[in-house]
C-alpha cells in the first residue's frame, strides 16, 4: 500500500514542471537585492524630504522671531510718534498765531523734544515736524542715518513730491530715496506735518546676525518690491523678484520660504540648496554604487552557492534516490567544503542505518506483539471459570433460587459477550468498570453477605479508552488471593487525574484487604526490566506489564505494593495525551 502511494507521488512530481535550485536562488538574491536598493532609494527620498520639511519649519520659525523683532521697532516708533503728535499737536497748530519770540522758544522746545525721542529710541531713524506756510521745518536724525544722506533727505521732505506721494494716517508707507529704501508713517492736521522714518536697512539689523553666505534674507513691500537684504555683496539681487510672491519654492540652486509682515509686506529666506542638501548627494552615489556592485556579486554568489550548495544537494537526491532502491549501503562521499554539509552528510548516513535497524526491530515488535496477542487469548480462556459457574448454577437449582439463577446467567452472558470482543481491543473506561461490576455480581451470588467494593471515576474520565481486561485482570486475582471463607472481602476502585511536573496521566488505583503481594512479586514487578516465566499468579500481572510498554512505548506504568496493616494495592498509570490523540483520531 505504502509502495503503491510512493509511485503515485512519484508520477505526479514527474508530471509537474520542475525549477532549478539555482534558478531559484538566482530569483530570489536578484529579488533581495532589488528591495534593498529601493529600501536605500526610498531612505534617501525620505530623507531629502526630512531635511527639506525640517529647513522649511526652522526658517520660519526664525522668521517668526525676526517678524516680531521688526514688529516691536515699529510698534516703538509709533508710540513714540503718537506721544509726540498728541502732546504737541495744540502748540503746533496755535503756532502761527504767536509773535517771533513765542515761535522761537516753541520751536526751541519742539527740536529739543524731537532729539529726546530720538536719542532714546534708536529704532527711530528720523523725526520731523513740518508746516510748509510757516517755514517751520524741524527734523532730527538717528545713527544709523549717514551724513550723506541727510541733505538729501531734509530736501525731499521739503518738497512738495514728499506731500503729493505720501498716505498720511496710522498705516506704514513704503518709499525709495536715491535707491534706498525708507519706511514713513505721519500724520497731518491741515498744513501740519508730523512723521517718523525708519530706514529698511534699520529693521534688518537684527536678521544680519543669523545670516551668512549660504542663508540669506529680503524685505519686502507688500508688492513684492525690494526694499533690503541681509547682504548684497554674497547674493545676485537681480533674481530675487521672480521667488519672492511664494510662500515656499525650490529652483536648482535656492529654497526661498516666506512669511507677511503686516504693517509693511514680508520677510523672505533664501537658502541655498546645496547647504541644505550637503552629505546626501554621497548617499545617492552610494546607492548607485552599490547597484553596480550588486550586478557584479550576484553571479559570483550564484557560482559559489552552486558549489557550496547545489552539488551537495544533488548529492543528497542520488543518496536518496539508491535508499529508494533498497540499496541500504549506499555510503556518501566525504565532503570537506561547507562544516554544515559535512553534518548533514554524517546524520543522513546514521539516519539510513537507523532506519534500517528499525526495519528488523519493527518485525521483532511485530513477532512480541503476535505472541503477546496469543497470551490474551490464553487470558481470555478460563475453562475453571465457566465450570465453577456453571457448577454454582447447578447448586443453585437445588436450593430454588430461580431469581439468582436468572440474575447468573444474564451476568454470565454478559461476561461471555465482553470477553470474546477480539484480541487486544481498546475498550472506555465505563465499558471495563460495567465488566468488573459484572463479575463482582456474579461473586456476590456465589458468595452472599462476603463482598464490598466501591468504585469512584471522574465523570470526564469514563468515555476514555484502556486495554481491554486491564482492571478485570487483578479483581479475578483479589478473588482468587483474597477471598477467606467467612470474611468480608473489601475491594475499591478509583480512577482520576493524577499530574506531575512533566505530564498527565490518568491513574487506577485497585486495592483490597486481603493479606497482599508476597514481597518478591513486587520487587519483581516493580524492577524496569522483568520478564515473568513463572506461572500462577505472576502471568496475569506479567502479560498486564508486556502489554502496557507494548502498547505505550514506555515502562514504569505498573507498580504493586501493600497497604498498612494488609491488603495489596496496584497502581496503574496511563499516559493521558495518548488517551487524548485517540478521541481526536475517533
Amino acid at each position: 500500500m505504502i509502495k503503491v502511494m510512493y509511485r503515485g507521488k512519484v508520477a505526479m512530481f514527474k508530471g509537474t514542471k520542475q525549477v532549478s535550485l539555482v534558478h531559484k536562488f538566482s530569483l530570489r538574491i536578484t529579488s533581495i537585492l532589488a528591495i534593498l536598493v529601493a529600501v536605500l532609494i526610498i531612505s534617501n527620498v525620505y530623507s531629502f524630504n526630512v531635511v527639506e520639511t525640517n529647513m522649511v519649519n526652522n526658517s520660519k520659525y526664525t522668521m517668526g522671531i525676526h517678524i516680531n523683532n521688526i514688529q516691536n521697532s515699529l510698534n516703538s516708533v509709533s508710540k513714540d510718534l503718537d506721544e509726540v503728535f498728541e502732546n504737541n499737536i495744540d502748540d503746533v497748530v496755535l503756532y502761527p498765531q504767536k509773535d517771533e519770540s513765542g515761535k522761537y522758544f516753541d520751536a526751541l522746545r519742539l527740536k529739543n523734544m524731537i532729539i529726546s525721542k530720538v536719542s532714546n529710541n534708536e529704532n527711530i531713524d528720523a523725526l520731523f515736524i513740518l508746516e510748509p506756510s510757516e517755514d517751520i521745518f524741524l527734523m532730527q536724525f538717528g545713527k544709523n542715518i549717514l551724513s550723506k544722506e541727510k541733505p538729501t533727505l531734509s530736501d525731499y521732505f521739503k518738497s512738495e513730491k514728499f506731500t503729493r506721494n505720501t498716505v498720511f494716517g496710522r498705516e506704514w508707507s513704503s518709499m525709495q530715496i536715491n535707491g534706498i529704501s525708507y519706511e514713513v508713517k505721519s500724520f497731518k492736521v491741515s498744513d501740519i506735518l508730523i512723521g517718523a522714518m525708519v530706514k529698511a536697512d534699520t529693521l534688518m539689523n537684527n536678521v544680519r546676525k543669523t545670516a551668512n553666505f549660504q542663508n540669506h534674507y529680503v524685505l519686502t513691500e507688500k508688492n513684492g518690491k525690494l526694499l533690503s537684504v541681509s547682504d548684497p555683496f554674497l547674493f545676485d539681487m537681480n533674481s530675487l523678484p521672480d521667488y519672492l510672491n511664494t510662500s515656499f519654492k525650490l529652483d536648482d540652486k535656492y529654497f526661498i520660504i516666506s512669511e507677511d509682515i503686516p504693517e509693511i509686506g514680508g520677510i523672505s529666506n533664501i537658502i541655498e540648496r546645496k547647504s541644505v542638501f550637503s552629505g546626501l548627494d554621497i548617499i545617492q552615489w552610494m546607492i548607485i554604487s552599490l547597484g553596480v556592485i550588486s550586478i557584479v556579486i550576484v553571479p559570483l554568489v550564484l557560482i559559489s552557492l552552486s558549489r557550496q550548495i547545489i552539488k551537495p544537494v544533488f548529492e543528497l537526491v542520488k543518496a536518496t534516490k539508491e535508499i529508494e532502491k533498497g540499496n541500504w549501503d549506499y555510503h556518501l562521499p566525504p565532503h570537506k567544503e561547507s562544516f554544515e554539509f559535512a553534518r548533514l552528510f554524517h546524520s543522513f548516513t546514521s539516519m539510513t542505518r537507523e532506519i534500517k535497524l528499525l526495519k528488523i526491530s519493527s518485525y521483532e515488535e511485530k513477532l512480541e506483539r503476535n505472541k503477546a496477542e496469543l497470551r490474551y487469548l490464553q487470558m481470555q480462556i478460563k475453562p475453571h471459570f465457566f465450570l465453577n459457574a456453571i457448577t454454582t448454577i447447578s447448586s443453585l437449582t437445588y436450593q430454588n433460587k430461580s431469581d439468582e439463577i436468572r440474575q447468573l446467567i444474564n451476568y454470565l452472558s454478559e461476561y461471555l459477550r465482553y470477553t470474546f470482543k477480539g484480541v487486544l481491543v481498546n475498550v472506555t473506561i465505563k465499558e471495563e468498570i460495567d465488566h468488573v461490576k459484572n463479575y463482582i455480581h456474579m461473586q456476590e451470588i456465589k458468595f452472599p453477605n462476603h463482598i464490598f467494593h466501591m468504585i469512584d471515576i471522574e465523570q470526564n474520565l469514563e468515555q476514555h479508552m484502556l486495554p481491554q481486561f486491564l482492571i478485570q485482570t487483578f479483581i479475578e486475582n483479589t478473588f482468587k488471593h483474597a477471598l477467606v471463607y467467612g470474611d468480608i472481602l473489601s475491594i475499591f476502585i478509583k480512577v482520576e487525574i493524577y499530574s506531575n511536573q512533566e505530564e498527565d496521566f490518568i491513574l487506577i488505583t485497585i486495592e483490597d484487604n486481603g493479606e497482599g503481594f508476597p514481597t518478591e512479586i513486587i520487587e519483581e514487578v516493580n524492577a524496569v526490566d522483568t520478564n515473568f516465566n513463572d506461572t500462577g499468579r505472576k502471568i496475569g500481572i506479567s502479560n498486564i506489564k508486556k502489554t502496557l510498554s507494548l502498547l505505550y512505548k514506555r515502562d514504569g506504568l505498573l507498580k504493586l505494593s501493600n497497604n498498612e496493616p494488609s491488603g495489596a494495592k496496584v497502581a496503574i498509570l496511563l499516559p493521558y495525551q495518548s488517551f487524548v490523540d485517540q478521541a481526536e483520531e475517533g
